[in-house]
């Protein structure tokens, strides 16, 4: 999932894309704390490595 003329820092909408989910959905788990986000300059980013590592602790959860 690695890119690296990729930003590092995600926008709700691009996260939403990334996990073929809502806008909503993707705020439920910023709000519940399933993802890690911060708010910078008004708006809500996520940090890359912490998608990454929400993508895998969700398969490690499985396995």
């Amino acid at each position: 999932m690695q890119d690296n003329d990729a930003p590092d820092l995600l926008f709700v909408d691009e996260v939403a894309a990334k996990l073929r989910r809502s806008v909503d959905a993707v705020r439920w788990l910023i709000n519940t704390k399933q993802l890690k986000a911060a708010k910078l300059g008004g708006r809500v980013v996520v940090r890359r490595a912490d998608l990454e590592a929400f993508i895998d602790a969700a398969f490690a959860e499985v396995s």
